[in-house]
């Protein structure tokens, strides 16, 4: 028989589900709130030191705005600096243009023909050093080549030549007009130097060297310039014309281009104009500001 204790009561069954949680806040008193972004305006105010480096900030912004505000109305007036350069600039072109024009139409210059004064006794040799000699009339001419060399002793390239004897300028006519002496005895000897140049390189080469070659071979008269042709058909001063034409041209060119870099520098200004004044004036109310 079992043994019944009736004076012990049983323990209730425990609740599988989970306590409520506690109440904490007080009756009556609403839930805190998250804390939200504060607006700049509404921060706290700047102290002293940032005030003015603030200050010192617009004051400059101020300034460079007003720079551009000053170089955009200049550049909207009829009397502008950047109008007078290009004027300026047309000038010189239309200078440029006269010069290039006086060029073109020049005429030949006189000259003077040499006579047919045989050259004699022409040689060349092609051991180093090369040597060269020939004469005209009464000039007898030499040449010897001067041998380069490398840092290692080896012989790189043919030297140029070196004249040894004979002057170029007793070969002009006694019947040269005065004005053109000088000048044809410049080239003379020039043309003098050309052809020994030539008959050194035919002596490397193998090829013959000339045997009816004539004083006047060495100043031929150039139908374009007025002037003389060398040895190899070469007028020096045709070259010094087409130089003068480079020249020329190189200087219209970039006389142009300062032209048009001066119209487009002008145009800039005027149309930052208005972001200017719009910067400007913010600029301004911001001081106002800060300085309420």
């Amino acid at each position: 028989m079992p043994r019944w204790r009736f004076w012990e009561k049983a323990d209730p069954p425990r609740s599988l589900e989970a306590p409520p949680p506690r109440r904490t806040a007080t009756v009556g008193q609403a839930p805190p709130r998250p804390p939200q972004p504060q607006d700049r305006a509404s921060g706290p105010p700047l102290d002293a030191a940032a005030r003015e480096r603030r200050r010192a900030q617009l004051e400059r912004r101020r300034d460079a705005m007003l720079y551009d505000v000053e170089q955009g109305e200049l550049a909207l007036r009829p009397d502008n600096p950047w109008r007078e350069r290009i004027a300026l600039l047309g000038e010189a072109i239309a200078t440029v243009e006269a010069d290039r024009r006086a060029l073109a139409a020049g005429q030949p210059a006189p000259t003077f023909p040499l006579p047919t004064t045989q050259i004699r006794g022409i040689r060349a040799t092609s051991e180093e050093p090369a040597e060269v000699s020939f004469t005209i009339g009464s000039e007898d001419f030499r040449f010897q080549e001067e041998t380069d060399w490398d840092q290692r002793g080896g012989a790189v390239v043919r030297g140029d030549l070196r004249q040894r004897s004979g002057d170029a300028a007793r070969l002009v006519p006694a019947n040269t007009p005065a004005e053109l002496r000088d000048a044809l005895a410049e080239h003379l000897a020039a043309s003098v130097t050309v052809f020994a140049t030539d008959l050194r390189d035919r002596a490397l080469s193998g090829t013959p060297l000339p045997t009816t070659a004539t004083l006047a071979d060495l100043a031929q008269p150039c139908p374009a310039c007025g002037g003389w042709k060398n040895w190899r058909g070469h007028c020096a001063a045709c070259a010094q014309r087409d130089l003068r034409r480079r020249e020329l041209d190189a200087e219209a060119e970039r006389l142009v281009k300062e032209q048009a870099a001066e119209e487009e520098e002008r145009h800039r200004w005027v149309d930052r104009l208005p972001i200017a004044r719009r910067r400007l004036a913010d600029a301004e109310a911001e001081l106002a500001k800060l300085g309420t």
